[in-house]
């Protein structure tokens, strides 16, 4: 009995030390874990389903009016309108929509596709305003919207055809166009400066675009191909671009378009995000998130992957505003019923 007695004693004393003392429990070593004893970078907070909504997803938008999450739904042909974590509408019989942009002021959701079409429509009826064609083939893509100036920027076409378009939103039509040689992927508009910084991986490059002056200028960087996603630290003078296969992110300089430095990241970013508050870097790929932190504009460390399952990515969405830090990612097809989900991810400071 005594010996039962002092075995009870030492197990309980044991167990309770653990309790007592979280220096003496294990910690497993996880990637999505930045430092022991610490949160994930980013917690999955809900699934948001689409059901019946099919095929890959493109580049989101968001109508803060609202509080609208605007998803491309490329696949389907549609557009779904996501708020307080459901689906609230869709706009269909759209070809291939490949980006979605809120437009303060006039109060409407310019939408670009593959066929060339940008289509205008009221932000809370969702009618049709107008369309705008650029042609047959087109492909309208990345679009990024400059508050200042109220002109929408539209990346389209290919070879000689390319271009980011300039387009006064209350008119509903095209005022000037930069030509850059090959299909603009990704691009990012200078706040305190007249520059554009855009993605072209058919030639290699960053374009550089003057809005002033009308002159593009291109950095020849080797091996960037296939390199769709960009972000801008402009305080620090820093671009950050992932490629889709193989998986790398670049840090570029934008004062002499030098690489600074090249990490390997997840597979499949289409989407790149730079917090300049907590100095981090996000990057959701195929089935997992990739996050970075900037020591200073010279030094990065990959800090986390956050898994986040096979089919997720590689579209995404960072929303931060006062009282709001999350991130959504894409993961098409995947509802047992059929259909898709966004995955919202809250950021933990």
């Amino acid at each position: 009995m005594n010996a039962i007695t002092n075995l009870a004693g030492l197990l309980f004393g044991g167990v309770t030390a653990l309790l007592m003392d979280p220096a003496s429990a294990q910690h497993t070593d996880r990637s999505d874990l930045p430092y022991v004893g610490g949160p994930p970078v980013l917690s999955l907070r809900t699934r948001i389903p689409l059901p019946g909504v099919y095929g890959r997803i493109d580049h989101y938008g968001w109508d803060g009016k609202r509080a609208n999450l605007i998803v491309s739904a490329l696949g389907n042909d549609t557009v779904e309108i996501v708020n307080s974590w459901r689906r609230v509408h869709t706009i269909a019989g759209l070809e291939h929509p490949q980006a979605s942009v809120y437009l303060p002021g006039v109060d409407r959701i310019a939408v670009s596709s593959q066929s060339g079409k940008l289509r205008f429509h009221d932000a809370e009826s969702y009618a049709l305003v107008k369309t705008l064609d650029f042609g047959v083939n087109a492909n309208t893509d990345n679009m990024r919207y400059d508050a200042v100036a109220k002109r929408l920027y539209v990346g389209y076409g290919a070879g000689a055809r390319a271009a980011l378009a300039v387009v006064d939103p209350a008119a509903m039509e095209r005022v000037q166009e930069f030509k850059v040689g090959s299909h603009p992927e990704s691009f990012q508009l200078e706040t305190e400066g007249p520059r554009i910084f855009v993605n072209l991986p058919d030639q290699e490059s960053i374009g550089v675009v003057d809005r002033n002056t009308g002159v593009v200028t291109k950095w020849k960087i080797p091996d960037y191909t296939n390199v769709h996603a960009m972000a801008l630290d402009e305080a620090s003078h820093r671009l950050f671009a992932a490629s889709l296969q193989p998986g790398r992110l670049t840090v570029v300089d934008t004062q002499s378009g030098g690489v600074v430095a090249m990490l390997p990241c997840v597979l499949g970013v289409d989407d790149i995000w730079f917090d300049p508050l907590q100095k981090r870097i996000y990057a959701p790929g195929a089935g997992a998130i990739d996050v970075f932190q900037q020591a200073d504009p010279d030094h990065y460390t990959a800090v986390a992957r956050i898994e986040a399952g096979a089919g997720a990515g590689s579209t995404s969405f960072h929303l931060k505003t006062r009282t709001q830090d999350s991130l959504f990612m894409s993961w098409p097809n995947m509802l047992p019923q059929g259909g898709s989900e966004v995955l919202l991810f809250y950021v933990n400071d």
